[in-house]
C-alpha cells in the first residue's frame, strides 16, 4: 500500500472513530434529559449510540466520564462563543452579563439536562480533568476581563482577578440553582435579576473616578 493509500486508511478510521464519539455523546445527552442521569445505563447509551460497549468504555471508562463529556460538548461550546463575541471596549459588568448571559441561555434551552448537570457534577467519581478543563479556562478568561478593566482604571488594582471571577461565577451558579428550584421556565420578572446581582458585586469594587463616571452616567 503505497503514503497515498495509507493516509486514506487512516483519515477513514479517524472519522468513524469521530462518528462514533458523536453518536456515543448524543444518545447519553438524550438519555439522560429524558431518564435522568441514576436511572440511565451504559447498555442503553450503547444501544441508542448503535456501538457495542467495549467501543463505548474506549471512548469514555464510565457514566460519570460520559457526562463531563455531555458537559463539554455543550457548556464548553457556548462558554467559548460566549468569550469570542464579548464586546471588547465594554464595562466589566456589561462583558460579565454578555458571558454569563450566554450561559444562562443555553441552560434555558435545555432546562432538564441542566439540572442534571448541576446535581451531578460536583460528585463525579474518577477524574475531573474534563470538568477542571472548562471551569480552568472560564476563570482564566474571566479573570482576563477583570485585569483589562483594572488595566482601564475600571476596576480597584487591589483586586485578586482570579477571586473576582470566581465570586461572579457563584452568583452565576446560586442563581442557576435558586431559577431551576422555582421549576419556572425562566427566571420571574419579580425576582432580583443576575444582572443585578454582578453590578452589586462589581459596583462596589469600582475605583472612585469609575464610580463618578457610572454616577453621572446614571
Amino acid at each position: 500500500m503505497g503514503a497515498s493509500g495509507l493516509l486514506e486508511v487512516v483519515g477513514r478510521a479517524e472519522r468513524n472513530k469521530r462518528d462514533k464519539r458523536r453518536r456515543i455523546i448524543a444518545a447519553a445527552r438524550e438519555l439522560f434529559r429524558s431518564k435522568g442521569f441514576d436511572r440511565t445505563t451504559t447498555g442503553e447509551i450503547a444501544e441508542r449510540a448503535d456501538v457495542g460497549k467495549g467501543t463505548l468504555f474506549f471512548h469514555a471508562r464510565s457514566k460519570d466520564e460520559l457526562l463531563v463529556m455531555v458537559f463539554q460538548e455543550d457548556m464548553g461550546r457556548t462558554i467559548d462563543r460566549a468569550f469570542a463575541s464579548v464586546p471588547k471596549d465594554a464595562p466589566l459588568l456589561e462583558q460579565a452579563t454578555h458571558v454569563f448571559g450566554a450561559m444562562l441561555r443555553q441552560n434555558q434551552r435545555d432546562l432538564e439536562l441542566a439540572r442534571v448537570f448541576a446535581k451531578e457534577l460536583a460528585f463525579v467519581k474518577g477524574d475531573h480533568h474534563g470538568i477542571d478543563a472548562v471551569t480552568d479556562a472560564f476563570f482564566e478568561r474571566m479573570g482576563a476581563l477583570v485585569r483589562r478593566a483594572q488595566e482601564r482604571g475600571e476596576i480597584n488594582r487591589s483586586v485578586d482577578p482570579f477571586l473576582l471571577a470566581y465570586n461572579l461565577f457563584a452568583l452565576y451558579f446560586s442563581f442557576l440553582i435558586v431559577w431551576m428550584g422555582s421549576q419556572l421556565p425562566r427566571p420571574s420578572p419579580d425576582k432580583p435579576s443576575l444582572r443585578q446581582m454582578l453590578e452589586l458585586q462589581i459596583r462596589g469594587l469600582l475605583t472612585s473616578s469609575a464610580a463618578c463616571r457610572g454616577a453621572r452616567d446614571s
